[in-house]
């Protein structure tokens, strides 16, 4: 009888987040509404509650699912370039729009767990962190500090540029894009290179 109620608890919240990734893809994350989402998954609004404390828990499970499609494939960068296209790929991602920044900043921690967003981020770093042991070993990364924490270094360092490629209040959203932009290329270098 258990796992009969586990199967349909599971497939419940299949429904949910299958019925929110179709609204995300039409509406964006802004656009989804809880109604909307119980609607399509046809559920009761007290079970998408019972799966989701909130609407922003609900898109938080929605974007670790789709960061985590985007991401498995990256691997630990071997070199210098593919170290520059790892951080430049989760840039994008992680700087795709306020909402998923904001997101991010609430979820990534101890908020979000078992929404799988500080599981994601800890994989991320570990594979940056692998990648850049590998280079300081061959003397193409600076030894200041361990690969663990320069890749620590540099999430943060990703996180504070996608939080600044939204940032309204330097001018026009091309400005301030091309300006964070820069901001983790020149860093990124700063720190890294010896």
């Amino acid at each position: 009888m258990t796992r009969k109620v586990q199967a349909r608890t599971l497939a419940t919240r299949d429904r949910l987040l299958a019925a929110g990734r179709e609204i995300v893809t039409v509406s964006g994350m802004a656009g989804l509404r809880t109604e909307e989402v119980v609607l399509r998954a046809g559920t009761a609004k007290g079970t998408f509650f019972a799966h989701f404390t909130d609407r922003d828990h609900f898109l938080a499970a929605l974007l670790a699912e789709s960061l985590a499609g985007e991401l498995a494939p990256l691997g630990a960068p071997q070199d210098r370039a593919a170290l520059m296209r790892v951080l430049e790929r989760v840039y994008v991602l992680f700087a795709a729009d306020a909402e998923t920044v904001a997101l991010l900043a609430r979820f990534s921690g101890p908020a979000g767990a078992g929404l799988g967003l500080d599981r994601l981020i800890c994989e991320v770093v570990d594979r940056l962190a692998e990648g850049l042991g590998m280079m300081q070993a061959r003397g193409e990364v600076g030894a200041r500090a361990r690969p663990e924490v320069l890749a620590e270094g540099l999430m943060a360092l990703i996180f504070h540029a996608a939080a600044s490629a939204q940032c309204g209040m330097h001018g026009d959203a091309v400005a301030v894009r091309a300006r964070a932009d820069r901001l983790l290329v020149e860093m990124a270098e700063a720190l890294l290179w010896p």
